[in-house]
């Protein structure tokens, strides 16, 4: 075999490698429950809140992860008014239950928010005073529900 070829086939190979490497880092990690499963482990605690609004999580949060909280999930510029939960000691998809219509004035005084394990759908209800700051699915899911019949 002569080198051109055989530097021809290496640099194939490194190709190829490099290919393997990037579509490996760029899959998605995935979890026994889907954020669709979450949802349905927490159907039974939201029809308990009739017409509340819910939220559930774009990603499952991480073991242990301190979570940001405030009124009405906003990052606000004052530190005063945002607060800290750490997460349970598992992967969690995160649903927010909380009432409809509130505003400035009538802000409720604490959220309801389901840590559900993505791993077995085991959830804890947590009482925040004030909404989790995080990436949300949807805004809200259950007004989109509403309006379809559902």
């Amino acid at each position: 075999m002569n080198t051109n070829m055989f530097w021809t086939k290496i640099k194939n190979l490194v190709v190829l490698l490099m290919l393997v490497i990037a579509m490996t880092a760029c899959q998605k990690e995935t979890y026994p429950l889907t954020m669709e499963g979450a949802i349905k482990k927490a159907e039974k605690v939201i029809r308990r809140y009739p017409g509340y609004d819910w939220y559930a999580s774009k990603n499952v949060l991480e073991p242990g992860t301190t979570m940001q909280y405030s009124k009405f999930g906003i990052l606000w510029d004052r530190p005063e008014l945002i607060h800290e939960y750490v997460t349970p000691n598992y992967r969690a998809w995160l649903v927010a239950i909380v009432e409809v219509g509130a505003d400035v004035a009538s802000a409720p005084d604490e959220c309801l928010h389901l840590f559900i394990d993505a791993d077995t759908g085991h959830y804890d209800e947590v009482w925040l005073t004030g909404m989790a700051i995080v990436e949300w699915g949807s805004t809200p899911f259950s007004r989109a529900m509403r309006a379809q019949g559902e």
